[in-house]
């Protein structure tokens, strides 16, 4: 791999693809030419001829003659690496990050024991579990908390973006899961608050899935809509429920007020199909954009010619040295 790094950038293709930070140092490269041709011209009138009474075989003059430049080509080699190193050769590598620009949310479903209710096939909680499953999957970009409530709030999941925890933990919501009976929506809604207050995205939203009025908890629910609109996140409400009359019907009031306040949206689900539209026009609503970063990385490749140049000097050294270079030069 080494070796082919070597040839590659000594090929002149590669010259043409190289950048130069010292590009003036471009305009030495017909010095080292220049110089030897100078050389080569006086060394020629110098010299004098001396007749022999007997000849070399022509072969064996020709192979001398040429095996003469070697010295001179490799001086010349290792001046015009040094010049190109000088001139600070580097390559551009171009690079493309895609980056999604998610959003960061808090999914709460009631669980109480109204959420058993079979006017939705086959219940209310578990349409909203799938569906809510379903919607999990498309939101692969975005970092979501999973809350469950019923009397009191339960954190099924803190704020993540790995779908496969979020839908293990979803599928292990149950009615059984929270002692406390009733619906907890302001203590819910705080929970929501409390995952998403300290993200630095500016996009945050709450869905809050459930059928009816806030009958349990601490917190009053128009109190943590206040917040959530001073943290900045717009909360979507879904009352799940058939409007046929129920022994658990579905208390739309409260669900609307926090939707209004927090400048989110109120939607009705009467139905798994329902649902799914619903979803469908968050997930659209809600969408999310993917960034395209640009950057370049410069590669320096002086390095390169540095390492010739040195490997050159050596070469030259030993020609200059060794007896080679008597044979070359008689």
């Amino acid at each position: 791999m080494k070796y082919q790094l070597y040839l590659s950038w000594q090929q002149v293709v590669s010259l043409f693809s190289y950048h130069w930070e010292r590009e003036a140092f471009l305009f030495l490269l017909p010095l080292p030419f220049v110089i030897f041709l100078f050389r080569y011209l006086i060394n020629r009138k110098s010299q004098t001829k001396i007749i022999l009474s007997f000849t070399m075989p022509l072969k064996q003059n020709r192979i001398t003659r040429i095996l003469s430049f070697v010295p001179d080509v490799v001086q010349w080699m290792l001046l015009t690496s040094l010049i190109l190193a000088l001139a600070g050769p580097y390559k551009i590598n171009s690079k493309i990050k895609i980056q999604p620009d998610g959003i960061d949310m808090a999914l709460a479903i009631d669980i109480s024991s109204s959420m058993l209710n079979r006017d939705v096939n086959p219940s209310r909680l578990v349409v909203a579990k799938q569906v809510a499953t379903n919607f999990i999957k498309q939101r692969r970009n975005d970092f979501i908390a999973l809350i469950a409530f019923a009397g009191a709030p339960y954190l099924a999941s803190p704020i993540t973006n790995d779908s496969s925890y979020l839908k293990q933990a979803l599928s292990g919501l149950d009615s059984k899961l929270i002692k406390e009976e009733g619906t907890a929506l302001g203590d819910a809604l705080g929970m929501c608050i409390n995952q998403l207050r300290d993200s630095p995205n500016p996009k945050k939203i709450s869905i809050l899935i459930s059928d009816g009025n806030n009958t349990a908890g601490n917190l009053d629910p128009l109190t943590s809509t206040e917040l959530s609109k001073t943290f900045g996140i717009k909360v979507y409400t879904i009352a799940v429920g058939s409007l046929k009359p129920s022994l658990d019907p579905v208390d739309e009031s409260t669900l609307r007020l926090i939707a209004e306040k927090s400048n989110g949206r109120f939607y009705r689900a009467t139905d798994q199909k329902s649902l799914r539209a619903i979803f469908e026009e968050i997930n659209q609503q809600e969408s999310t954009k993917v960034k395209e970063i640009r950057w370049e990385e410069h590669i320096d490749q002086s390095k390169f010619f540095f390492d010739f140049a040195f490997m050159l000097f050596f070469v030259g050294l030993f020609l200059k040295l060794s007896s080679v270079n008597n044979i070359l030069e008689d």
